[in-house]
């Protein structure tokens, strides 16, 4: 077994090389022959939830309507270390020629998280490469500021095969949390710029904010006139290739301590949703409690409707902030989850609400939530980490990377899917 895995992480490892350094470098060199055109620009992503990351999506929408030509590259996988055959079709070489050819040409590419074949060749003169990054603010460790741990990439692996090198822009949520950013790309502290999160611009939208609850009621009417409890956990593992879920909550308790006044409305993470599991027995008890949004619902729109939202370590705490409501932090593995993740401040005194550890913690919480739960902890919290996303992100960012004159009226993503 120790020679078979030796063999494959070897195989894995020329693949890596001769993607790199002979196959991405030729694409890059053969279709950089042309003129770069100033009115194009690339999306490039990686098909992990099966659609357009919604800052993508929005920076699209919103560059089409002034103009330009706008190109969404998806790659099924594009992280030349995937357990895929060598070199095979899950790797998609014709997505990676694909995504050259119209990259190379660009004014501009923009990103939402890992895109390996652009870290293969620097961007040329003119260039932009934009991340806009999948996450507000800076919670658990990524990047660079995880080499060397038991389940990250090695030093010698990161110089070899670097990541994150080619961008020109970083865009983050607030000056505060630059140095993270710098840090888990390796990248000058200069190119890190609180100009905004796109997808965060519907926080401000009044119309979005105050339809997001009926739209959760007509997708489970159940609900009724019951205050909303989003419980919105992240994974648990060493990495998302590694990840699970699993559920610590007594639901039928819960139900006897706030069925009349609560609901509980579910929203996991989708490489772990189906690992959360709750017993066909208590199924039965709170069908009319616990309501699963997990696959049914947007994560924006869930934020919007909930009243209190429990979480964990997930980076959803942010965008949250900006509604100034209550939030809870179910910490019950607190100890095990920055050992083996580690974060950028120290969770006790970072997370702008009360630590619970069990069930009966969460509802004393809860029963006092008023007084146990500071929102103006929570203010300071938005302020500090969320300061530069104020409703016209978008707009920004499209002016200061492209040079884009923003509309007379704000422009918001908010053309979302109804349920």
């Amino acid at each position: 077994m120790k020679m078979k895995a030796k063999l494959k992480k070897t195989l894995s490892l020329i693949r890596r090389y001769i993607l790199y350094y002979v196959i991405w470098p030729h694409y890059f060199k053969k279709y950089s022959k042309e003129p770069i055109d100033e009115k194009k620009v690339v999306f490039a992503y990686a098909d992990t939830f099966k659609k357009i990351p919604d800052n993508l999506r929005c920076m699209k929408k919103y560059l089409e309507s002034k103009g330009y030509t706008c190109v969404a590259i998806e790659h099924a996988e594009n992280d030349p270390m995937a357990r895929s055959s060598f070199l095979g079709k899950k790797l998609g070489l014709k997505v990676c020629e694909d995504f050259f050819r119209e990259f190379c040409t660009a004014k501009a590419l923009f990103l939402n998280e890992y895109y390996f074949p652009a870290y293969a060749c620097k961007p040329r003169e003119g260039q932009r490469v934009v991340q806009l990054w999948h996450a507000c603010g800076a919670f658990k460790k990524w990047g660079y500021s995880t080499a060397e741990k038991s389940w990250g990439a090695s030093k010698k692996e990161l110089q070899r095969f670097p990541i994150h090198n080619t961008y020109t822009d970083v865009c983050v949520s607030a000056p505060k949390v630059g140095f993270a950013y710098a840090e888990a790309f390796q990248c000058s502290e200069e190119i890190v710029k609180p100009f905004g999160v796109p997808r965060t611009d519907v926080f401000f939208d009044p119309s979005f904010v105050a339809s997001s609850r009926d739209i959760l009621l007509k997708r489970f009417p159940k609900i009724g006139n019951r205050k909303i409890i989003l419980y919105a956990p992240t994974f648990r593992g060493d990495s998302i290739l590694s990840s699970y879920s699993e559920n610590k909550l007594d639901f039928i308790k819960l139900k006897e301590a706030f069925g009349d006044e609560y609901v509980f409305v579910l929203k996991l993470h989708p490489r772990t949703a189906k690992m959360f599991h709750i017993p066909s027995k208590v199924k039965e008890v709170v069908g009319d409690f616990v309501f699963n949004a997990t696959n049914c619902v947007e994560i924006d729109r869930a934020l919007c409707a909930a009243d209190i939202v429990i979480s964990d370590y997930s980076s959803l705490v942010f965008e949250y902030s900006l509604l100034e409501r209550p939030m809870l932090f179910f910490a019950y593995d607190l100890k095990e989850y920055d050992n083996a993740r580690s974060f950028y401040f120290k969770y006790e005194d970072f997370v702008p609400g009360p630590i619970v550890t069990d069930t009966q913690q969460i509802i004393d919480t809860i029963r006092h939530v008023e007084t146990a739960c500071d929102l103006n902890k929570v203010r300071q919290f938005k302020a500090d980490y969320m300061s530069a996303c104020d409703g016209h992100s978008l707009e920004r960012i499209a002016y200061e990377v492209l040079g884009v004159e923003p509309n007379t009226e704000s422009e918001s993503c908010t053309e979302k899917e109804t349920v």
